[in-house]
């Protein structure tokens, strides 16, 4: 009776324990739930950070616009009129001069580029990301999209073998460079028609179109207008982001 008894209380006691075959399983189990946590936290850090992206890039073209629509309204000087010396485009950027500022920027492409080709501050060297001092230090980031005073729209009057002033950094405002991810300029033009202006008034319609987005170029297609696809090598889609914005101006001037 007593062995009986004993031999149920082993039974039981062996019955109560895992075995290893459960432990793996529940083992693998909580691994699959921690790799898809992980990977459901690390695809939401990438759709936050893809939207702080555009979020920053809409919130820098709004100020754009309005800094250019403002600018141009209030100019009575402007003129894309190569005689008139107010307005330069070039294969690195541009110069456009108003009354009392001048804006100068670059392209993505120059600012990636070693080359002297590109706008830059007074004694910067062509340094990619930068003007250096003596010491090496950083003093300022290269011209991206920079408001200058500049009364007399001296910055857009070539000397006689065609190069063009370099900015003075005192008083210049960088337009590009007020968030956490580098901007840039991809392309930008600036077109008018004869059509287009009223004789009565002295009115034309200037349409200003540029293309804002992210300078990594690995991540853009050739002409810097979009985002490589994913199945291209260097495709970015968290970070990369690029867009085209058209405004049209009305402007008063005398000298068209």
């Amino acid at each position: 009776m007593n062995h009986e008894v004993n031999t149920r209380t082993n039974t039981v006691r062996r019955q109560s324990g895992f075995t290893l075959i459960e432990l793996l399983l529940a083992m693998t189990f909580i691994s699959v739930l921690l790799l898809t946590i992980a990977l459901t936290i690390v695809q939401i850090a990438n759709i936050y950070n893809r939207g702080i992206i555009l979020k920053e890039m809409n919130q820098t073209s709004r100020s754009l616009s309005d800094e250019l629509d403002d600018a141009m309204r209030g100019s009575s000087t402007f003129s894309i009129d190569p005689a008139a010396q107010r307005y330069v485009s070039n294969e690195w950027g541009g110069r456009m001069c108003l009354a009392q500022y001048s804006y100068i920027w670059n392209y993505g492409t120059a600012l990636d580029s070693v080359s002297s080709n590109r706008n830059l501050y007074l004694d910067g060297a062509a340094s990619g990301n930068g003007v250096f001092n003596a010491a090496g230090d950083l003093q300022r980031y290269d011209i991206s999209f920079v408001k200058a005073p500049d009364a007399g729209g001296s910055y857009c009057i070539a000397d006689s073998e065609g190069v063009y002033p370099s900015v003075s950094p005192a008083g210049a405002v960088e337009l590009l460079r007020s968030g956490d991810h580098s901007l840039a300029i991809h392309s930008m033009s600036i077109v008018s028609s004869s059509t287009s202006e009223d004789a009565l008034s002295s009115q034309r319609l200037y349409k200003v179109a540029f293309t804002l987005g992210t300078n990594r170029l690995t991540a853009m297609t050739s002409d810097q207008s979009a985002c490589k696809p994913p199945s291209e090598d260097g495709s970015d889609l968290n970070y990369c982001a690029v867009q085209q914005f058209t405004l049209v101006i009305r402007v008063v001037s005398g000298v068209n």
